[in-house]
């Protein structure tokens, strides 16, 4: 199931902002030479439909409980990533509260 949806709804939790990496290019000889390619997700979960909507952001977004927000992205089943239930996967977050727009590019 991965349907493109854009809802309007208020945060139920503060995001939180995830440093982790995504992979590693290095060459060993020795001593290990290379580089870190590093990401930020923010994590935060909204109201819908009567239920919780767990929302991944792969960037840097800044919510606070009670803030309400337009979200676009696809909704997918959150079993590969070790949630049960739907998953929303944005790419673009607009917070009416604030006026802030955060979009993947």
């Amino acid at each position: 199931m991965n349907e493109e949806e854009t809802i309007e709804a208020y945060a139920v939790t503060d995001s939180n902002i995830i440093y982790r990496i995504s992979y590693f290019w290095g060459i060993p000889i020795i001593i290990v030479f290379g580089w870190l390619k590093n990401k930020y997700v923010s994590i935060f979960s909204v109201e819908h439909d009567a239920h919780r909507l767990v929302v991944l952001y792969y960037g840097i977004c800044p919510v606070v409980r009670n803030d309400r927000l337009r979200i676009a992205g696809s909704i997918e089943y959150g079993g590969n990533i070790g949630i049960n239930g739907k998953v929303m996967i944005a790419y673009k977050i607009e917070n009416l509260s604030t006026g802030d727009t955060y979009e993947k590019v």
